[in-house]
Formats: C-alpha cells, sequence, structure tokens
C-alpha cells in the first residue's frame, strides 16, 4: 500500500515559458503534501527522457511538442493529485514577480537609467543582433549571454565595437566581473591586482575563485565568448580586452584563460599583446599549445596548461610569499593524494574499474579529458577532446566517461544544471546501477546564478546511489569539487561540509579532483613518467 501512486498529465499547447520559471514551479509542486514528484518543462526530447526517469513520461507527455508545455505529477491519491495540477495551472498563470523594473524597449529603459553603460543580453540567437546593435550605437558595452548567434552577426558586432572601444562579451558568456561586480554565473571575488581575460566561463570562475581563496584578488574578468579565439572572429574582443587591461591602473598582472585557440589567432593575439602591453602575463591555454612567442614577450609571460597552474602561477607572480604557503595545499603530492584515496579504493572490487564524471561546467569538462588523456586512459564524450571517442548516447555511459551536462542535448528546454540539478541527480543514480563503476567525480559550481545549495539538493541522490552499491556489496569513490568562495551565496565551507558529511572526498581543484578519480580508478598505479609529466607540466607553469 506504501508504495502506491497515481499519476496524471496536463499539457498546454503553444505556451512557452522560461525553463527557470518552470524548473521553480516544479519545486514548489514537490512540496505540496501527498505529492511524490513532479516535472512541468518544455516538451522537449530531453525533457522527456527526464520524465521518463521520473516515471512521468504519460501518453499526453509523450504527444507535447517542443513548442508545447506539460505538467506531470506523481501523487499518493487523486485529491492531492487534483491539487497539484490545479496548482501548477495556478502558478502558470500568475505574473513573475522578483522586484525587477520591467519596460517595453532599449528607449524606455535608458530614459529611466540614463547612466547605464553596460547592458546583459539573453534572448535567443538569431534576435541578439539586432538588440545588441541598438545598445553599442548608443555607447553602451554588452554582456552577451545568448548562445547559437550566427558567426557572421558576431564578427559584424565586435568589430563594430571594436572601432567604438566598446566591449562585447560573449556570445555564450556566462561570467564577467567588471570592477568587482559579478556579472551572470560569477563568484564574490575580492578585488585585487589580476585582470583575468577569459573564452571560457567555468574557467573564469574556477582561476577567480583560486586567486580568492589563495588571499589575492581580481580587478576584472572579461569573458569574451569562446568563439572570440577562432580564427573567423581572430580574437577582436580578446585585444581590446587587452588594451583595456593594459591602461587599467589597478591591473598588474593579466593573465589570459582559454581552451587552446586556432593558431592563425593566437599568432595574431600574441602580436598585439607585444606591441600594446608592456604587464606581466599569463597564458592559461589548456593543453599542449604551440606557440612562437614574439621577442617582445619573453621574459614577461608565463604559460600555463591547466586553470590549475594557471591560477597558483598569477598568484606567484603577484606574491612569492603567498604562493610559497599555498603551493602544497593546493598541488597536493602524489605520495600524500594516494595515501589519502588508498582507504577508499582499497574496498573496491576487482570489476570496479570505471570512471563516470558528471560535470555542469564545460571549461571543467575539458580539463577532466585532457587530464585522463594524459594519463593514457581511454574515454568517451559527448564533447571529447582530439583523440577521444564520442558517446553515441549521450544518455548512455560508456566504460570511462566524461559528460558535460551542460551541453545542448541536455539544456534544450530547460535551465543549465547548474541551475537546475534533476538532469545530474537521475545520472548519478543510474551511474550507481553500473557494478563496473568505481569512481563518480562532479562538480558542484557556487556562485550568482547557480543553484541556492548545489550540494544540498544531490544528498538524498548520493545516499541513493550508495545504497544501490552496498544493496549489490559494493563501494563506491565519490569526488567532488566545490568551485566557489565562502563568500558565495551558497557559501563554501558549507558545501564543502554537506559533501564531506555524506563520505564525499573534496580536493582543491578540478584538475587534481580529476587526478584523484584516475588514481582511485586505477589502485595507485600509474605510469611514473606520466604523473611526473602532469605535476611538472601541468600543475606547474613555465616562465618563457
Amino acid at each position: 500500500m506504501g508504495n502506491e501512486k497515481v499519476t496524471g498529465a496536463l499539457v498546454e499547447r503553444n505556451l512557452m515559458r522560461d525553463s527557470l520559471q518552470l524548473m521553480k514551479i516544479s519545486e514548489e509542486l514537490k512540496k505540496l503534501d501527498g505529492v511524490i514528484d513532479a516535472i512541468v518543462a518544455m516538451g522537449t526530447e530531453t525533457n522527456k527522457e527526464i520524465a521518463k526517469q521520473l516515471g512521468l513520461l504519460l501518453p499526453e507527455v509523450e504527444k507535447a511538442g517542443d513548442s508545447d508545455l506539460f505538467i506531470a505529477i506523481a501523487a499518493r491519491e487523486e485529491q492531492s493529485l487534483k491539487k497539484a495540477l490545479e496548482k501548477a495551472k495556478e502558478l502558470l498563470s500568475a505574473p513573475i514577480s522578483g522586484g525587477e523594473m520591467e519596460y517595453v524597449d532599449i528607449e524606455s529603459a535608458l530614459a529611466a537609467l540614463p547612466d547605464a553603460n553596460l547592458a546583459i543580453v539573453s534572448v535567443p540567437g538569431e534576435y541578439a543582433r539586432d538588440v545588441t546593435m541598438k545598445l553599442l550605437e548608443k555607447g553602451i558595452h554588452v554582456h552577451l549571454f545568448s548562445d547559437h548567434v550566427p558567426e557572421e552577426h558576431e564578427v559584424e558586432l565586435k568589430k563594430y565595437a571594436f572601432d567604438r572601444g566598446l566591449l562585447v562579451l560573449g556570445p555564450g558568456a556566462g561570467t564577467s566581473i567588471i570592477n568587482g561586480k559579478a556579472i551572470a554565473f560569477a563568484n564574490a571575488v575580492r578585488r585585487g591586482p589580476i585582470g583575468i581575460i577569459a573564452a571560457a566561463g567555468t574557467g573564469l570562475q574556477e582561476v577567480s575563485s583560486l586567486i580568492h581563496n589563495m588571499s589575492l584578488g581580481v580587478s576584472h574578468g572579461l569573458g569574451v565568448g569562446g568563439g572570440d579565439v577562432k580564427n573567423y572572429v581572430g580574437g577582436i574582443m580578446t585585444k581590446l580586452a587587452l588594451s583595456y587591461m593594459e591602461k587599467d591602473p589597478s591591473t598588474k598582472i593579466i593573465t589570459m584563460v582559454s581552451k587552446p585557440p586556432q593558431q592563425e589567432t593566437l599568432n595574431s593575439i600574441l602580436e598585439y599583446a607585444e606591441k600594446n602591453t608592456t604587464k606581466r602575463l599569463v597564458l592559461g591555454f589548456m593543453g599542449k599549445v604551440e606557440m612562437d612567442l614574439p621577442k617582445g614577450l619573453k621574459g614577461r609571460t608565463s604559460v600555463a596548461r591547466t586553470l590549475h597552474a594557471t591560477a597558483l602561477e598569477s598568484v606567484r607572480l603577484v606574491s612569492p610569499s603567498i604562493y610559497e604557503k599555498v603551493k602544497d595545499e593546493y598541488t597536493i603530492p602524489f605520495d600524500k593524494l594516494n595515501a589519502m584515496l588508498k582507504p577508499k579504493y582499497e574496498k573496491l572490487k576487482s570489476s570496479q574499474k570505471y570512471i563516470r564524471a558528471l560535470y555542469t561546467g564545460g571549461t571543467l569538462t575539458s580539463e577532466s579529458l585532457m587530464i585522463f588523456d594524459l594519463l593514457g586512459i581511454e574515454v568517451y564524450s559527448n564533447a571529447p577532446l582530439k583523440g577521444q571517442k564520442k558517446l553515441e548516447d549521450p544518455f548512455k555511459s560508456v566504460g570511462n566517461t566524461v559528460v558535460d551536462l551542460g551541453e545542448e542535448e541536455f539544456t534544450a528546454g530547460r535551465a543549465h544544471p547548474m541551475i537546475d540539478p534533476t538532469i545530474r541527480r537521475l545520472r548519478l543514480i543510474e551511474e550507481a546501477k553500473d557494478p563496473e563503476v568505481a569512481v563518480i567525480l562532479m562538480d558542484f559550481v557556487l556562485g550568482y546564478g547557480s543553484h541556492p545549495d548545489p550540494a544540498g539538493a544531490h544528498l538524498d541522490a548520493i545516499r541513493e546511489a550508495k545504497k544501490i552499491a552496498e544493496k549489490d556489496g559494493r563501494h563506491l569513490v565519490i569526488i567532488g569539487y566545490v568551485l566557489g568562495v565562502e563568500g558565495d551565496p551558497q557559501g563554501f565551507n558549507e558545501q564543502k561540509r554537506k559533501l564531506e558529511a555524506e563520505g564525499v572526498m573534496v580536493l582543491p581543484t578540478n584538475a587534481i579532483s580529476a587526478l584523484a578519480a584516475a588514481l582511485s580508478a586505477l589502485r595507485g598505479k600509474l605510469n611514473d613518467n606520466r604523473v611526473r609529466e602532469i605535476y611538472e607540466g601541468y600543475l606547474k607553469a613555465s616562465a618563457e
């Protein structure tokens, strides 16, 4: 009797709502008496897959189209189900409140805010050009949050802006820090002497947060968008950002963070930096990037191959004494790391051999893929690096799998997993059912805009995953990386405490977390030369 439930669904045809609003309504419905589970979402294939995993892919939901909105609820009895469906309709029809002023167009907004000099644009990509151009024509810098902006529009906007000394940060820019103010998914980092230019959102978040946690701070963090370092753009905004950082008296060190730029663009950026900057540079281009530094950059440039090394080198250049204090805390020596993990991986069965990494941050995904590749570990991913294998079905893991849950196949019609953890909670439980899984690796990204309690939101799923493994006579090594600072709304220390209380090993950087996952899956038996290469060539920067 205790396991009985009733289910019901409603579909509203051609009703579009923001995915964040729908996530909040889903969470409100789950709090109602008698409700077991609920999902309110657009009828995309991704959302139907989640409904299926929740046992709520009812016939009405299956027939919903991408432009239809569905409500699916499981309750303990008919009366609770009826009340929940009525509440869902009430919440959908209620006006959105948040204490924000709404304006019908750009002109009325600027009339009310005549001193505004920065706008955040978040509209469907095909409309972003017109909105952004109107703002640029009025002399306003733009943080372009929108994805899927046509390449020709991005180039047109950035050329127009560059000629007028205006910033177009993005498209797809999830993070910036301007004059100490966090924009979008940024963290509450203190102001300081290190300026960051980033073509990688969570890369900017990790480097800035690590710098803060090492007792220094950031002057500005400008997120130029991943396309900026590709040849079709040619680094237009990266160059303008370099000029701004050079002129800014509060910036002493300029740090760049990016996945490897395309070669032509890299050469162009370096030539521009040689002619237009005099400050020390840290080039945090992840991986083994081939570059021939111009003569004018030699002697004042450091090259880092991980986010970990980028942050540490930036700190070292500003304060060698702080660097000496923190280097072993963050770059945990291999023998010490192995000793920390050994009591956990010794509990694994011989048949348990695979890593399942479930990421919300795209740059963190890439960094882990790089670490595994350096260790010679065969990996499957929905966002593989060159030479790695692509998952045929991103919803199903194979062998060692690293998944970026922020990719489009997981976010179509729903909030990003940094905001809505539903899809990862379900995936975590599925991974625990695989008897060959040894290690589960996850990131927990804090900051403005992220879920108010990402660690807490995963605790039930972590407990369920461990229970599934224990019932089968298995142990799971669960490793977590908390990206953030104590001043973030979620509280760094509290997030870490919640995870550790459930037996999750929380490590100081993403690179160390990935290394720990590999070390656990292979029971400490890593190739000495490869480990040495990682510690010397990837966890440390080199001065050029």
